[in-house]
């Protein structure tokens, strides 16, 4: 299984699992063609989101939106992580794909809860980048109480 991030730095074990031949017991991780499977779940339910995928689409009563980020330069995960937001969504937002310790802090910000590192990183080293800032500046959907210009915390 894979380590996770969360937000506060702590790492934790995976539990969502995807969908093979048969629908697995405990939290699950959808696409999107597998949608028809979510009355089914008797755990966890989660959706995986591409950038090509509809948010309006999309139900909101679900307990987690993977976000799929194919490479550091698409950053159109931002904007989905933030329209989700928007949307009302209070679930877990997973960063997940090519995610790596520059981008942590900017992806909190964004509103994410969690992060699924890239294959090959060290997931102690990469959840250091949360640390990267102390002091916001500029508010988000994340840090509504930020100090523009002040740098007070």
């Amino acid at each position: 299984m894979l380590n996770v991030i969360l937000k506060d730095g702590t790492i934790i074990e995976d539990t969502y699992q995807t969908v093979t031949e048969q629908l697995p017991q405990g939290d699950v991780l959808l696409t999107f063609e597998q949608l028809d499977l979510l009355p089914e779940i008797t755990g966890k339910k989660a959706i995986f989101v591409t950038p090509d995928v509809a948010l309006d689409q999309l139900p909101l009563d679900v307990d987690a939106f993977f976000i799929d980020f194919a490479g550091f330069n698409d950053g159109r995960g931002y904007s989905t992580a933030t329209l989700l937001r928007r949307y009302g969504f209070e679930g877990e937002l997973r960063a997940v794909g090519d995610i790596f310790k520059d981008v942590l802090n900017y992806l909190k910000r964004s509103g994410f809860d969690s992060f699924t590192v890239k294959e090959g990183k060290d997931i102690e080293d990469t959840a250091k980048g949360l640390q990267d800032f102390k002091v916001p500046y500029q508010k988000s959907l994340a840090v509504t109480d930020a100090h523009y210009q002040t740098g007070k915390a």
